[in-house]
C-alpha cells in the first residue's frame, strides 16, 4: 500500500505494459490487499503481546485469543461484497478455530486448578 502508486506506475509504463501488464491491479484488488494487511498487523501485533513475556499467562492468552477473534468477526461483518469469497472463507475458518481454542480452554483442568489455586493462595491465609 505504501507502493501502491510505484507498482501502478511501474505495469502500466509502456516500456513495461507487455511482460507485467497482466499484474495490474484494479481498485476491488488494491483494496482487498488493505484489509489483509490490516488483519495481518493485529496478528503480528497479538504475536508481540505473547512474545513479550517469557511465560504468558493462561488469562492473558485467552483475553489475546477474545480480541483476535472479535476483530474476525467484524471483518467478517465488514466484508464488502465485492471481496473474495476466499477471503470470506478464511476468516470463518478462523473464527471457528478460536471457537475451537475456547472450548480446549473451558474443557482444560489446568484453567479451573490455576483459578482455584490464586484465589486459595490470596484468600486463606
Amino acid at each position: 500500500l505504501k507502493f501502491q502508486e510505484v507498482i501502478d506506475s511501474f505495469v502500466t509504463h509502456p516500456a513495461h505494459r507487455y511482460f507485467f501488464g497482466k499484474f495490474e491491479l484494479n481498485t476491488i484488488e488494491w483494496n482487498t490487499i488493505k484489509l489483509v494487511s490490516d488483519w495481518l498487523e493485529s496478528f503480528r501485533s497479538a504475536t508481540t503481546q505473547m512474545s513479550i513475556t517469557k511465560m504468558p499467562m493462561l488469562s492473558q492468552t485467552g483475553a489475546i485469543f477474545q480480541g483476535l477473534q472479535e476483530m474476525v468477526k467484524k471483518a467478517i461483518i465488514d466484508l464488502p461484497p465485492s471481496a473474495p469469497s476466499k477471503l470470506w472463507d478464511g476468516l470463518v475458518a478462523a473464527h471457528l478455530k478460536f471457537s475451537e481454542y475456547y472450548e480446549m480452554f473451558d474443557e482444560s483442568p489446568l484453567y479451573t486448578w490455576a483459578a482455584c489455586t490464586f484465589y486459595f493462595t490470596n484468600n486463606c491465609y
